[in-house]
């Protein structure tokens, strides 16, 4: 049995079945939601590991603010003494409810050979107790990482879902005469190239087990259908069909593609295996169909056309039957995307002034909630958080377009990138399995 199992054992025994069921729940959505007043404390830390100790505490408070779950309280305004230990009995508890905190974590990191160690103690304050005990080991380079374990064992054991935070963000990034693949962590920081090409790169779109990233890529001298493995970084042509192959998004089971592809001066959404074999057509209407989009149980497709006469979007069976319109407001609606939880389609749409904006429908309803107005003239290309509680979209509000992280709501937006470079097409990955 590992340490985190052996304490998660231990925990569960000395917590009575009545307390856990007790414990507070997050409801998002609810009508009396309230972010939870959370305090994290400096964390501990062996001599060896100090130095990154200020560090994930930072990245594991900014986490928790960008969830939205949580009002994270400033560290200033602390009572307790700051050698307090990291158990109950050792902690004064009516110290940290005096500053309104309704739950506090503490840790101790410390080094083993190769790993850097992180022991999360998470304790419930009203109560006094401890109420959840994790230890991860992570790369020493890798500081970052471990806060966003840390952050997503605090959102789980809150929600009872699992945190966003250790997925990544892939996004097509323009460098001079490059195109490059980089891929962010979830708060939009740390980026890595994982492909610089000269010839243009789009729409990247994660295999659900996170192994592989589809890519339009014009390599070729024409759009096609390319996937970058991302362990080793080799990059294979999956499809050409037609005169232009494009826009793939991988089935929830990771079994099929969605793509477009125009031949014969029609452009439809196809269907095919993972491997690109067996392509099929799917839409046969002469109108221009693109943009495909999978429900999560793999049962529908999302996809624009404008056989009414301007872009909008649209809702068929995956097998390409029974299309229905699904949006009838505005005049230029497109780049939909299936939110996790089934229940909300994210889009952008061109308003009467030429400005782009983001919205979500429901896809069983219809109705419409416009997300973001008045923040530049460009906010488009929504892609969800795995769990479906966060969208991340490009906006120009501060200039370049640049990676912003909103609630389904459109109440709290943060641009969370650097502003290095102009960046398009974000896609959210998986969480690593």
């Amino acid at each position: 049995m590992t340490r985190t199992l052996l304490l998660a054992a231990a925990l569960a025994a000395a917590v009575p079945a009545a307390a856990a069921e007790d414990r507070p729940l997050i409801e998002v959505g609810s009508p009396t939601f309230h972010p939870l007043p959370i305090a994290v404390a400096p964390f501990q830390a062996d001599a060896d590991a100090r130095g990154v100790a200020d560090t994930v505490a930072q990245v594991l408070r900014a986490d928790l603010v960008l969830s939205g779950l949580f009002d994270v309280l400033d560290p200033k305004g602390f009572l307790a003494d700051a050698t307090e230990g990291l158990t109950a009995p050792t902690i004064k508890f009516a110290r940290w409810a005096d500053v309104g905190a309704d739950g506090l974590v503490k840790a101790r990191l410390r080094r083993a050979p190769g790993t850097l160690k992180g022991e999360l103690h998470l304790f419930e304050v009203r109560a006094g107790r401890e109420v959840l005990l994790q230890e991860h080991g992570v790369a020493p380079v890798e500081a970052r990482e471990l806060a966003h374990r840390f952050a997503d064992d605090v959102i789980q054991y809150y929600t009872r879902e699992p945190g966003p935070f250790r997925s990544k963000i892939a996004a097509v990034r323009k460098s001079r005469d490059l195109r490059e693949l980089v891929v962010f962590d979830a708060d939009g920081k740390n980026p890595r190239v994982l492909l610089s090409d000269r010839s243009l790169l789009l729409l990247p779109a994660w295999k659900p087990d996170g192994s592989e990233i589809l890519l339009t890529s014009y390599r070729g001298g024409r759009p096609e259908l390319w996937a970058l493995r991302v362990a080793d970084r080799s990059f294979r042509k999956l499809v050409s069909v037609g005169e232009m192959s494009m826009g793939g998004v991988y089935s929830p089971d990771g079994g099929r593609i969605a793509f477009v592809a125009s031949q014969g001066n029609n452009t439809d959404i196809w269907v095919m295996k993972a491997d690109g074999s067996e392509p099929r057509r799917l839409t046969t209407d002469p109108a221009i169909d693109v943009s495909p989009s999978w429900s999560p149980d793999g049962r529908r497709i999302a996809f624009v056309s404008d056989r009414a006469g301007t872009p909008q979007i649209y809702v068929m069976n995956a097998d390409g039957s029974s299309p229905r319109r699904l949006t009838f407001q505005g005049n230029y609606n497109q780049t939909p995307q299936w939110s996790p939880r089934g229940d909300l389609i994210a889009f952008t749409a061109r308003d009467e002034r030429k400005v782009f904006d983001l919205f979500v429908v429901s896809p069983e309803t219809g109705k419409i909630t416009r997300l973001t107005q008045d923040q530049g003239r460009t906010n488009e290309e929504p892609s969800w958080a795995p769990n479906g509680r966060l969208l991340v979209f490009t906006s120009d509000r501060n200039g370049a377009p640049q990676l912003v992280i909103s609630d389904p709501r459109g109440d709290r937006q943060v641009v969370v990138s650097d502003g290095q470079g102009l960046l398009t097409t974000p896609a959210w990955g998986p969480v690593p399995r």
